[in-house]
């Protein structure tokens, strides 16, 4: 029976120089991966396409509208700040900060589906 530590260390072969220079370890994901993986679905998924796309939410920027939508709902700021994972809750509040007195305009859609 082969077990894992039997096996040899899997390592890619051929990796960009870039690759190589921007990653501490060969799997390691780039601090920005989740950022532009985001922007791809979104512009994939065409949900934003009439806007131009440097006006296009970030993923930043629905994060941070989010723990401002639950400070609206009135939760406990520790609960905002477990939720987006921030150590302290000054890093919770420079996250929400410019979502302040802002008010909603709602739009009224229709799914326009064919049943």
């Amino acid at each position: 029976m082969l077990l894992q530590a039997d096996r040899p260390h899997y390592s890619p072969k051929a990796r960009k120089r870039t690759q190589r220079g921007a990653k501490l370890h060969w799997n390691a994901v780039t601090p920005d991966y989740l950022t532009k993986s985001f922007a791809q679905a979104r512009d994939d998924s065409k949900a934003d396409e009439e806007l131009p796309t440097g006006e296009r939410p970030t993923f930043h920027e629905i994060r941070a509208l989010g723990a401002w939508l639950y400070e609206q709902q009135n939760f406990p700021m520790e609960y905002i700040q477990a939720l987006l994972g921030h150590a302290d809750e000054k890093m919770t509040k420079h996250y929400q900060e410019g979502h302040g007195d802002k008010t909603i305009e709602y739009v009224e859609v229709g799914a326009e589906l064919a049943f």
